[in-house]
């Protein structure tokens, strides 16, 4: 197996690179004016700080691209494919913006660390952020061996991340991790989202048989932690598929996420469709209304709460247009 095959360069990938001059490659991790590129003769830098680049859409962690040589035979970046797939968040600096984070993931793992309590509203709001980018989602609950009952809270997730697979796992004492193993099947790519301390990292070193990622304590008082993984990284199994890490995040902001949000609340929006005031109502509890009343409180709130947020967003861009 290619290094590219190990990565998921399916016939499509090659196919599409057909159509460009350069050679076929995955990015592994972006750095400021380069980027790290896996290629079927191994890895190389690349630069995507020239003139040229400046045309092209800006590479995230996950692309698929061509590569071609300047006059110095030096690796210069040519085209982004066309993804498949796109994890986007409101960009924390520029609220106005977007900020790409992994591109071409089959499949969005949710993680969320058993020694702390699960945040309803946290768990959604990663959800709709993953169900927005096109992939398959999954809801990992980590550090089940701090966890008494761990099966309840995988009910508990399973109830707020409706159409998501839940798994349960304890990385140290390999628990559960051939679950994760299973979403990579076919050399796919699986992307994890989740805060500060929640176990990416440690699951990632259980999956590679080796300490491919730094982790670090917990702070024992709130079960926060420090920010580990610095750069958002492709890394390649020994059996094949990848696993990217991201920098914890311990608020999402969705964007543009109607779709995602619609997929997330999938037992809302079903009723929402149904309702006999259509697009004109927020689910208040008017007469009539077949949303309110017939589903969890809480999660009509927090549905109705980002809605609020998006249509804002809508809003805001509309005036920036004109």
């Amino acid at each position: 197996m290619t290094p590219l095959e190990a990565l998921g360069a399916e016939q499509r990938w090659r196919e599409l690179a057909r159509g460009h001059v350069g050679t076929l490659g995955r990015v592994v991790q972006v750095d400021r004016g380069e980027c790290e590129v896996t290629t079927d003769e191994g890895q190389i830098r690349v630069s995507s700080d020239s003139q040229r680049a400046q045309d092209l859409v800006a590479p995230v962690t996950g692309d698929w691209v061509t590569v071609i040589g300047d006059l110095n035979g030096n690796p210069l970046l040519e085209q982004v494919l066309e993804r498949q797939t796109l994890v986007v968040r409101r960009d924390p600096a520029e609220h106005a913006q977007p900020q790409a984070l992994v591109a071409n993931a089959d499949v969005v793992g949710v993680v969320h660390g058993l020694d702390r309590r699960i945040n309803p509203a946290q768990l959604e709001r990663f959800c709709v952020v993953a169900w927005q980018s096109g992939a398959e989602v999954a809801v990992i609950l980590a550090k089940a061996d701090l966890r008494r009952r761990p099966e309840r809270d995988a009910e508990k997730a399973a109830a707020l991340a409706p159409g998501a697979k839940v798994i349960v796992t304890a990385a140290l004492q390999g628990r559960g991790l051939h679950h994760v193993v299973a979403l990579l099947e076919g050399n796919r790519t699986l992307a994890l989202l989740g805060p500060s301390g929640v176990g990416k990292s440690t699951l990632i070193n259980a999956l590679a048989g080796t300490e491919v990622q730094a982790t670090q304590e917990v702070r024992a008082g709130d079960a926060k932690g420090r920010h580990t993984t610095i750069a958002r990284r492709l890394i390649p199994l020994p059996d094949g598929g990848s696993i990217v890490d991201t920098p914890g995040i311990r608020a999402v902001g969705p964007w543009d996420a109607w779709e995602g949000l619609a997929a997330a609340y999938a037992e809302i929006d079903a009723l929402d469709h149904r309702c006999r005031f259509a697009e004109d109502c927020w689910h208040q509890g008017q007469p009539g209304c077949a949303v309110a009343g017939n589903v969890d409180e809480g999660r009509l709130r927090r549905y109705l709460e980002l809605a609020e947020e998006l249509a804002d967003q809508d809003l805001d861009l509309a005036r920036r247009r004109k």
